[in-house]
């Protein structure tokens, strides 16, 4: 009897070093924890900013443009590319805490692809900061807001995260010009 009760003693024992095992695990992956709101009704305009370079994107109405471009219309194809895929990403594995790593991501002020979300209130949703995988390029790496958390993301949406006008926009198409024939012109 005595046996038995030891061995339901060390079980538990068992048990509950498990389970601080395992919470201590959990501390590294977050639970498919999305980096941009998942309503995008809501948002008015886009920012980006990489490498010196900086495109604004703002939807009035239900029409996007781009600001200081008013020769290029926004193709549409992008923007819901944009919502569809990028807005889809979230964060997984957490790769470091300190901001001193921030450079070994690719995610600090300089290297890194900036993504700034508003309202149409111009209050600010989302800040990420992305930066391209060295060992997996199906990946990105992320960080969000003020956080020193980087994070490995569950797909690559940096390509997306473009700076050019042109990669945004095209020229309108010319119009067509009007063709008149004579029959029927004045009468019969």
């Amino acid at each position: 009897m005595a046996n038995l009760k030891w061995l339901i003693i060390g079980v538990l024992v068992l048990l509950g070093v498990y389970f601080v095992m395992q919470s201590q695990q959990s501390g590294y992956t977050t639970q498919t924890d999305r980096v941009f709101p998942e309503e995008t009704d809501g948002v008015s305009k886009l920012v980006f900013e990489k490498g010196g370079e900086t495109l604004t994107l703002t939807k009035q109405d239900t029409a996007w443009s781009i600001v200081g471009h008013d020769t290029l219309v926004v193709k549409a194809d992008r923007i819901k590319s944009f919502f569809d895929q990028a807005f889809g990403v979230e964060r997984e594995t957490l790769m470091t805490q300190k901001a001193d790593n921030w450079s070994k991501y690719s995610v600090d002020d300089a290297l890194g692809a900036h993504v700034r979300v508003y309202d149409a209130a111009d209050k600010l949703l989302t800040h990420a900061v992305f930066g391209q995988s060295t060992s997996d390029w199906s990946r990105n790496y992320v960080r969000v807001g003020d956080g020193p958390e980087v994070y490995l993301t569950n797909m690559s949406v940096i390509h997306q995260l473009n700076t050019l006008p042109t990669y945004w926009g095209a020229k309108p198409p010319a119009p067509k010009p009007v063709v008149m024939d004579s029959v029927g012109v004045g009468g019969e």
